[in-house]
C-alpha cells in the first residue's frame, strides 16, 4: 500500500474512531498528525459532538483525536510506566497498574471497576470513567502514587486510532462505554492537596532552602526540572513592583504544569512553591483566590503540553486560558 493509500486508510480510521466518540456523548478535537499536542486554541472550548464538523475536520487529514475530558464529563486514570531512572521504592510496584491495585488493596471494600480502556503508546492504559454527577474533579500528576496520573476538566487524552511515532492507541477488551469512577478512587483524587491559600507563608528562606535540597534529590532529569521550578519561583519572588506578577505567576505555573505532566515534578509540592513565591511578590493581599485561580489556569494549559529535558525550549506564552 502507497503512503498515499496509506493515509486514506489511517484518516477513514480516525474519522470512524471520531465519530463513535461523540455518539457516545464525548467531545473531541483534533491533535496534530502523529501527535498528541493540540491543533486548536482554546481547545476545551471548542471540542464537539457535531458530525458535520467532525465529518469537515478529519476528512481532510488524518489528525489525531483528542478526547475532551471537562465538557465529556470524564475522569480518566493514566496508567504510566516509568520513565527512564524512575522507581517506586516498592518491589511489587513497577507501573501505574499495579499502583492502582496496591492503592485498592489498601482500601477497606475498593474495587477496580471494568470499564472502557485504552492501551497508549508507551504501554500504559488509560482507564476512562464516567465522572458522578456534582462531582469537581481536576487533573493530577503523581500526586496520587507511582505512574498514576488522572485527566478530568481542563485536560484530555489520546482518542483510539491516534497514532504518535508509528505506534496506535487501541481499545483493549471489549467494553466501549466508561463506567461510573467508584467513589473510593473519587475520594481519593478529590482529597489529593489544593494549593495553600494566601497567607501565612512561610519564611524565603526556608523555602529556598526546599527548593535548593530539591535540586540534588531523583533522577538528572527531575533534578533539572526542579532546577526550572526554583527559577520560575526565584523570578516570580523577586517581582517586587506591581504591574505584570500575575502574568508572570501564569506563565511559571503553565511552564512548572509541562513538567508536572512528564512526571517530574509532583503538582502539590509545585503549586505550593509558586503559591508561596506569588505571596513573597506580593499577590494576593486583596484577593485571597487571586493566586489560587492563575495558578489552576497556567497549570491546566501546561499540564496538556507535557516538557522532558530533549526537548525544545518551550515557546513562551503570553498567558494561559
Amino acid at each position: 500500500m502507497n503512503n498515499t493509500a496509506a493515509t486514506r486508510a489511517l484518516r477513514a480510521t480516525l474519522l470512524a474512531s471520531a465519530h463513535r466518540y461523540a455518539e457516545r456523548g464525548m467531545y473531541v478535537h483534533p491533535l496534530l498528525v502523529d501527535s498528541k499536542e493540540p491543533r486548536w486554541t482554546n481547545w476545551e472550548e471548542r471540542a464537539t459532538r457535531d458530525p458535520e464538523v467532525i465529518e469537515r475536520t478529519w476528512g481532510r487529514a488524518p489528525f489525531n483525536i483528542g478526547v475532551a475530558c471537562g465538557p465529556s464529563r470524564l475522569v480518566a486514570l493514566d496508567l504510566d510506566v516509568p520513565h527512564e531512572g524512575e522507581v517506586s521504592g516498592s518491589p511489587e510496584i513497577v507501573d501505574g497498574m499495579t499502583m492502582l491495585h496496591s492503592l485498592a488493596a489498601r482500601t477497606p471494600g475498593a474495587r477496580i471497576t471494568p470499564t472502557m480502556t485504552v492501551l497508549t503508546r508507551s504501554g500504559g492504559r488509560h482507564l476512562v470513567y464516567r465522572a458522578p454527577a456534582g462531582a469537581a474533579v481536576r487533573n493530577t500528576a503523581r500526586t496520587l502514587g507511582f505512574c498514576l496520573d488522572t485527566r478530568a476538566a481542563g485536560g484530555y487524552i489520546v482518542g483510539i486510532g491516534s497514532v504518535v511515532d508509528g505506534a496506535a492507541y487501541v481499545l483493549e477488551g471489549s467494553i466501549t462505554e466508561p463506567a461510573v469512577l467508584p467513589d473510593w478512587l473519587l475520594t481519593l483524587i478529590t482529597a489529593a492537596p489544593e494549593p495553600p491559600k494566601a497567607g501565612g507563608a512561610p519564611r524565603r528562606a526556608d523555602v529556598v532552602a526546599r527548593l535548593r535540597e530539591l535540586t540534588r534529590q531523583g533522577t538528572r532529569e527531575q533534578r533539572w526540572a526542579a532546577g526550572i521550578l526554583r527559577s520560575e519561583c526565584d523570578e516570580l519572588a523577586a517581582m517586587k513592583q506591581p504591574g505584570g506578577r500575575n502574568n508572570r505567576l501564569n506563565l511559571a505555573a503553565y511552564r512548572v504544569g509541562q513538567l508536572v505532566a512528564a512526571g517530574l515534578v509532583d503538582q502539590a509540592v509545585a503549586e505550593d512553591h509558586l503559591t508561596e513565591a506569588a505571596q513573597s511578590a506580593g499577590l494576593g493581599a486583596d484577593t485571597p483566590r487571586e493566586i489560587e485561580k492563575t495558578i489552576r489556569s497556567g497549570m491546566t494549559a501546561g499540564l496538556s503540553r507535557p516538557r522532558r529535558m530533549e526537548t525544545a525550549p518551550v515557546r513562551r506564552m503570553g498567558g494561559a486560558a
